[in-house]
């Protein structure tokens, strides 16, 4: 589906127009996959996914801005439940400097407003042009370049879409995406809450998630939600290959699982790690020293500690240790083959 939804006069006179594509559609797809062609990698396999119909039940919508039927710009949300992340704003170059950008975003705010929209968040350098421009559509930082929109504020959203209720926990998919992000952008004491996601604190989970599910048909990819009844993520629980260092090497038979949850969720986290099918092998898994309740969910998992990385942790001006949890899936410890 894709409509016009504004017509705007460009700084040098030229008519342009900002058109709404929604997921799939068949007669844009060349032209995003070429406007977009310079994201590449995990980003192409979310594009073409979405093109094809292939991402389930998240709303992917692009808002073009259109010069002589060119479209020469682009703002892209991906969405589900009214909480959205706002990303791929581009204009090509020659076209830069002449209002399209602000036209797109302005015409993609009041379609998101118009819906009942809840929240965006979204990526910038921090400080930079983009930043700035964000930051006058009603964008305020998170954390440095991590930016977010509340349709009523901040507080107000979390307290209305965290709220405590019954729930159900389901496999990760597509439509978790911006979800899951929305509740890294919420922090938690611990200092440590996914490794494997490089997530300490409130984090920017645009790349990790879409990474994880570009990956997920692979061996070791799995990952498990909690909802609410609202749809609200409120705890998740992932395994993905283990990997040290810079290589990207992953081992043989070894898994790292993570955990985390909304500070009103956490007992979820127990949950969400009971319906987390592991693959055979050696799992390990990382929690705080001081964070009891990530810990209590590891070992009702059945996972042991096994060791504890001292003063490696630090939260502030606080330097902490790290316990080490393990778990071996399937085979015995001696059956298994570690290393090819």
């Amino acid at each position: 589906m894709n409509r016009c939804i504004h017509t705007f006069r460009l700084a040098t006179g030229e008519l342009g127009e900002v058109r709404e594509v929604i997921a799939p559609d068949a007669d844009h797809r060349d032209t995003i996959l070429t406007l977009l062609a310079h994201k590449g990698g995990v980003w192409e396999n979310h594009l073409t996914a979405a093109l094809d119909g292939r991402t389930d039940d998240l709303e992917t919508r692009w808002y073009l801005g259109l010069v002589d039927g060119r479209a020469v710009a682009d703002a892209m949300l991906v969405e589900r439940h009214g909480v959205a992340i706002l990303g791929h704003v581009y204009t090509v170059e020659a076209f830069r400097r002449r209002g399209i950008c602000r036209a797109v975003l302005s015409a993609m705010m009041e379609a998101f407003k118009g819906r009942d929209g809840r929240s965006i968040i979204l990526g910038t350098g921090f400080e930079s042009v983009a930043y700035r421009i964000y930051e006058s559509f009603g964008f305020r930082s998170l954390r440095g370049g991590l930016m977010a929109w509340y349709a009523t504020g901040r507080s107000e959203f979390e307290v209305e879409w965290f709220a405590p209720g019954p729930g159900y926990t389901r496999e990760a998919q597509w439509e978790h995406w911006p979800l899951v992000a929305s509740l890294a952008t919420f922090a938690e004491a611990s200092g440590l809450r996914s490794v494997a996601w490089g997530m300490r604190d409130i984090a920017n989970l645009e790349w990790p998630y879409c990474h994880y599910m570009a990956h997920r048909a692979e061996p070791g990819y799995t990952g498990v939600v909690s909802q609410t009844e609202t749809g609200a993520v409120v705890a998740v629980a992932t395994c993905v290959p283990f990997r040290i260092g810079e290589t990207g090497e992953a081992w043989p038979n070894v898994w790292l699982v993570d955990a985390f949850a909304h500070p009103l969720h956490t007992f979820k986290m127990t949950e969400s790690l009971a319906r987390l099918s592991l693959p055979p092998g050696k799992a390990i898994a990382f929690a705080a020293d001081s964070d009891a309740e990530r810990r209590s969910a590891f070992s009702d998992a059945g996972f042991v500690q096994e060791g504890r990385l001292r003063d490696t942790l630090s939260v502030g001006s606080v330097t902490s240790d790290v316990a080490v949890y393990g778990r071996v899936v399937g085979p015995s410890a001696s059956q298994l083959q570690y290393w090819s």
